[in-house]
């Protein structure tokens, strides 16, 4: 079946033709090559195939990966400029006593900033993530607990771009941290086990004091989730599915709780419950908890968690996309938010998602939390 959705990236190549590569001053073979550039980028839509058991991705060898994710990009970054372009030249024509709009000299000024973003923005989306360190203040916490280091890595969405050599890249920057808990909040990999699991294997050798500690993403259920289920066991990372666990230093505890994403209860496989993820915390022991979107959080933050750690934005990635993200996502996209009494914290992801490879303004991270009582 024609994938409707492709619709929307077809007007859009359809758009900045006409509005950008036809105003150049450069012949019409050029024209021509760079319309057919732009268009390989709709490849990009069809990288994902839908399956009985829900997605899969159709593998591209990594040079041709690149083109049509530059040429995709490109589309992306360049539409609000060419809106920008089109809707100052109607105010310029609109203006009285104004002269011609200079179309040609418009267009050249906006393909080349965004060939500029385009490549910078994918540079920055397939570089390794920086350390990202924060305070952080928890109620409750007791004095045997105090300075407890906690490394969180999410989106880590393992694929041809975000291949094997990253996944150790980040695995040993993650271990250097000396972390006492390592929290990966969802949105592990792109693919089944067949073909990425030699990819996310490396998480194998992450190292934490008092564990390593997971909830599924949305993507864990588009890719052969009961499979990467027991691979993430085998790789010794505790999946939370409504379940905590209690972490005691001498006299003092704390609570990492877990839920998985709504995306599981849709295709009737364990809902989130934040009821049940909490159940078994004695009172008075703070609660950091892992959830994968941040558009529940205040739901969660009527069950007395002390932290909330999510991600799934992917820090909106860039102008334009961002102010539709926090739309998405119930005005949460990045960084620190505090509601009610409970902290959020949302992670922009520590890799990228080969969907959009690009960040402008974005960086990526691997977060440490350093707790401290209250």
């Amino acid at each position: 079946m024609f994938n409707l959705f492709a619709l929307i990236p077809l007007a859009v190549c359809l758009y900045e033709i006409l509005s950008l590569i036809l105003p150049l001053k450069i012949s019409m073979w050029l024209k021509i090559l760079l319309s057919l550039i732009l268009l390989s980028g709709l490849a990009r839509t069809f990288l994902y195939r839908r399956t009985a058991s829900g997605f899969d991705v159709i593998e591209l060898p990594y040079a041709v990966l690149m083109c049509v994710t530059l040429a995709f990009n490109f589309m992306i970054v360049a539409v609000f400029m060419v809106l920008t372009k089109d809707i100052v030249r109607i105010a310029w024509r609109l203006t009285a006593g104004a002269g011609s709009f200079p179309s040609s000299m418009a267009s050249a000024l906006v393909f080349v900033i965004a060939v500029f973003s385009t490549v910078w923005g994918t540079y920055n989306a397939l570089s390794l993530p920086d350390i990202n360190a924060h305070d952080v203040k928890i109620s409750g916490l007791g004095r045997s607990l105090e300075g407890l280091k906690v490394a969180v890595m999410v989106d880590i969405h393992a694929d041809t771009l975000s291949d094997r050599n990253f996944v150790r890249a980040i695995t040993d920057r993650t271990n250097a941290l000396n972390p006492d808990i390592i929290l990966l909040p969802g949105d592990f990999v792109d693919g089944t086990v067949e073909a990425r699991y030699s990819d996310l294997e490396p998480l194998k050798d992450l190292k934490a004091k008092y564990g390593v500690y997971g909830v599924t993403g949305n993507h864990e259920y588009y890719f052969d989730y009961n499979n990467w289920m027991k691979k993430f066991a085998d790789m010794g990372i505790r999946m939370l599915e409504n379940e905590s666990v209690i972490i005691t230093s001498g006299d003092d505890s704390i609570a990492i709780a877990g839920k998985p994403d709504p995306t599981g209860g849709r295709m009737g496989l364990t809902a989130p419950d934040t009821d049940a993820a909490v159940r078994d915390v004695p009172e008075g022991v703070p609660v950091i908890l892992m959830d994968h979107q941040p558009g529940f959080v205040h739901e969660n933050a009527e069950h007395n968690v002390a932290l909330q750690v999510s991600g799934h934005t992917h820090g909106g990635q860039m102008p334009g996309i961002y102010q539709l993200v926090k739309r998405a996502n119930g005005g949460f996209v990045r960084g620190w938010y505090d509601v009610g009494n409970m902290k959020l914290y949302v992670s922009p992801g520590t890799s990228q998602w080969n969907g959009f490879a690009l960040r402008l303004f974005d960086p990526a991270e691997i977060t440490l939390f350093t707790l401290h009582a209250e």
